[in-house]
């Protein structure tokens, strides 16, 4: 973890003193830590010392000892917390903030500015950085850090022209066809890095000759386990639902219980991932009744509980909600509510959508995968069938749904947990009911399969699933073994990272 962390704060060009860099490491969420230093340190100090450490470890516990007062006062214990083995590194929500919706939603924008700005600032392709606002009084070339508001083309020419916004000021940029700018795609508030040409005439606009995007550094520290560890990743159980493939199931659980095939694998599996929509949910779709087994929602999971149970009680399982599930539909989203934890074993730890963690020192970053919705009709090519490229997409951002106002309702939270920031070892998405494996700029990409056959919704949608799909991962080096439990005697493929 200390090469990973000395290499974030330069990615983010920051110089961490050796002091401090102990002290973060000794805490619980190093990572975490680390994020807020960088974002409470600003742009004009290069360095993280001793005492700005300490200043944020001396607010966090005095936030924490708010907290146990609150409940005291109310008369509720504090609830207790089991060390964990895994390692949460950032949590995606974070509790709103009291404020009115416009003024939220506007904090929740500059936090991602803010974030996004600061891996692109420093970059040498940037160079003569200028706020919006400045650029009519510059000549020659410039650059700037912009969210983009609105892309159009021109009705004569077919030339883009951007409408781009930063925390002075708003302008429009050209972008020329038949240029290397011209044949990207650009997505209403992703945060990008622009080199502009400028023109003499003050009644024409810039010009843009080079793009820059947040992007996963290309060379980086990766995390690895220093001993044989596996962890499998599934997703979408759809416990509740008609569908659920309940032979395939108890294929996996003979696999884990070592019945089946490769059982010197399956003795290696210490953790499961499972992202999202782990139940059906009530009322999700249009008619859904009509496809339930479990009509009530504390039915299904108390189902789901019965469903974990029958895993190994050695294995590390983190689950988290989707769209399905009975939490806040706005993402990010929190982990499941006591009253549904409680229903699980003790086993089983439930944490946000997203979340980024460590299993013995391999950075996941798990997303459910409800951005897909509103990326994949954006994005030319792209599809359910291939949830990689779009992942790809994902990393290139560095987030994971930036498109305000479609089918994915953003939280107003002061803070956008749905930056990618740390860049993680692995991203696993579900939602697409497909199932992918791939690879970008050392990260591994894996779209974890489904456990719901088709639906009637489905088949309207021209959704196909891929299901009863599970990826095992080696966390010493990122290779992969695919396993396909639809038949009864699974046959394992392997894929390195």
């Amino acid at each position: 973890m200390r090469e990973q962390l000395v290499a974030y704060f330069g990615a983010h060009h920051k110089l961490v003193e050796a002091g401090a860099l102990r002290l973060i490491l000794d805490t619980s969420q190093p990572l975490d830590l680390s994020r807020r230093l960088i974002e409470t340190a600003g742009v004009d100090s290069p360095f993280v010392t001793l005492e700005m450490v300490e200043s944020e470890l001396r607010r966090r516990a005095g936030a924490a000892r708010a907290e146990v007062v609150a409940r005291a006062r109310a008369l509720a214990p504090a609830p207790t917390v089991a060390s964990p083995p895994y390692e949460l590194l950032v949590e995606g929500f974070t509790p709103p903030t009291a404020r009115e919706p416009l003024g939220a939603y506007t904090a929740l924008f500059a936090s991602r500015f803010r974030a996004l700005s600061r891996m692109l600032r420093g970059r040498p392709e940037l160079a003569g950085l200028r706020p919006v606002s400045e650029l009519r009084r510059a000549e020659g070339t410039a650059a700037v850090i912009a969210m983009v508001r609105e892309v159009r083309q021109t009705p004569e020419k077919h030339h883009l022209i951007l409408t781009v916004e930063d925390e002075t000021g708003a302008t429009e940029m050209l972008v020329p066809r038949d240029t290397a700018p011209a044949k990207l795609t650009y997505l209403p508030d992703e945060v990008v890095g622009l080199v502009v040409a400028l023109p003499r005439e003050h009644d024409r606009i810039p010009r843009v000759v080079a793009v820059q995007r947040p992007e996963v550094p290309a060379s980086r520290p990766v995390g690895r386990a220093r001993e044989r560890r596996r962890a499998l990743f599934l997703s979408d159980l759809h416990i509740g639902s008609r569908s659920f493939l309940d032979g395939p199931w108890g294929s996996l659980l003979d696999f884990l219980n070592e019945k089946s095939v490769r059982p010197e694998l399956a003795r290696e599996i210490t953790h499961v991932v499972i992202a999202g929509d782990l139940v059906d949910g009530i009322g999700i779709y249009p008619n859904q009744e009509r496809d339930l087994a479990i009509g009530d929602v504390f039915e299904q999971y108390e189902e789901l509980g019965r469903r974990l149970r029958e895993l190994p009680r050695r294995l590390n399982v983190i689950v988290l909600p989707g769209n399905h599930d009975a939490v806040c539909p706005a993402e990010p989203q929190p982990g499941l509510p006591e009253e549904f934890r409680a229903k699980l074993p003790e086993n089983v730890r439930s944490v946000g959508n997203p979340s980024t963690f460590a299993l013995d020192g391999v950075v996941v970053s798990a997303y459910h995968g409800r951005g897909f919705d509103d990326l994949i009709p954006a994005l030319p090519g792209a599809s359910y069938a291939r949830p990689t490229e779009v992942m790809k997409r994902m990393l290139s951002m560095r987030h994971l749904a930036p498109i305000y106002g479609g089918r994915t309702p953003l939280a107003p939270l002061a803070r956008d947990g749905l930056v990618l920031d740390p860049a993680p070892d692995i991203l696993v998405t579900g939602h697409a009911h497909t199932y992918g494996v791939d690879q970008y700029r050392g990260v591994l990409l894996l779209n974890a399969s489904t456990w719901q056959a088709e639906t009637e919704y489905q088949r309207m949608r021209n959704i196909t699933p891929v299901p009863a799909r599970a990826a095992v991962v080696d966390l010493t080096d990122c290779s992969v073994e695919s396993f396909d439990f639809l038949s009864r005697e699974p046959a394992g493929e392997g894929r390195a990272a």
